[in-house]
């Protein structure tokens, strides 16, 4: 199975779950389908925000693999990306419309509790 996920529009959305864009299911699950991203989402689900600098001590993953899952997570548009001054310094987060409790997610399409995982 690869690890490419369609692009999907957007990101960055904020407020109610209905102004979020639409997610390609086929992407958000493939984008989940991952021991470490499903850590990373586990701690973003939370509220929690996570750079690369953070996430690489967390999950105990070089700087090159931890940006590798974020940006699988990024173009599946389960996370959103706020640029910093340079790579290591963006932050990644969930819009708080999918997070309706801590460590459940609402895609519209199906509702992830995370804390049963």
């Amino acid at each position: 199975m690869s690890d490419s996920i369609p692009e999907t529009s957007g990101g960055g959305a904020s407020g109610s779950a209905e102004n979020l864009p639409k997610l390609n299911p086929v992407a958000v699950l493939l984008a989940l389908g991952s021991d470490v991203r499903l850590a990373i989402m586990k701690q973003l689900a939370a509220g929690r925000t996570l750079n690369v600098r953070e996430a690489t001590a967390l999950f105990k993953q070089t700087p090159e693999s931890v940006g590798k899952h974020l940006k699988v997570l990024r173009a599946a548009g389960v996370v959103d990306w706020n640029p910093g001054a340079d790579r290591r310094q963006s932050v990644f987060s969930i819009p708080a419309a999918r997070r309706p409790a801590p460590g459940l997610l609402d895609y519209g399409f199906c509702v992830i509790d995370l804390n049963k995982l």
